[in-house]
């Protein structure tokens, strides 16, 4: 009887989904190894490897709402889905992804202020949130402030040193600015 509950301990332990988001300790070897990655093929596979540590969720619940919200976004039905990620926030005010995305659908509504105030606080969850900067940094170009954008994307840039698609929304904006004067 022992060993059966022995067991069933195990695999209820192995099988459980357990909360990572970003405080999982996996986060800080993959952001070092951004750090010193030049290969974009590789930068691009250990940034999905953080995602997916980001989107990781322990209770079946607050996992089904999330993933609602994110198809909601998805097929365009943005009130619905910022309804779906208030509900994991109310449940898990520490769950970053859950603020990037309703950032993002706020973003996708023209809610520039709501998304701002929603990346805001993901970045205090979590600072080196590349997606949410990213997301910072259109809201500065969306409102014509070039050097704050600037400055975003050199965080992001602090973050993987070698990400050509971030220099070059860097370049992009130095180039547009550099014209318009």
């Amino acid at each position: 009887m022992y060993k059966i509950f022995i067991y069933i301990f195990l695999f209820t332990v192995i099988s459980v989904k357990s909360f990572a988001d970003q405080s999982d300790k996996r986060l800080n070897y993959l952001f070092n190894k951004l750090i010193i990655t030049e290969n974009q093929q590789e930068i691009i596979k250990v940034t999905n490897q953080i995602w997916n540590i980001w989107h990781e969720i322990d209770d079946p619940k607050i996992t089904r709402d999330f993933e609602t919200g994110v198809q909601m976004m998805n097929l365009g039905y943005l009130p619905r889905a910022i309804d779906y990620f208030n509900k994991v926030i109310v449940y898990r005010p520490n769950f970053a992804e859950a603020w990037n995305k309703r950032a993002t659908a706020h973003f996708m509504m023209g809610n520039f202020d709501l998304s701002m105030q929603d990346i805001s606080q993901t970045l205090q969850l979590e600072p080196r949130h590349f997606g949410a900067l990213d997301g910072m940094g259109l809201i500065f170009i969306y409102f014509n402030q070039p050097e704050k954008a600037i400055e975003i994307y050199d965080k992001m840039l602090e973050i993987f040193p070698y990400s050509i698609d971030t220099k070059m929304k860097k370049e992009k904006i130095l180039s547009s600015t550099t014209k318009s004067t």
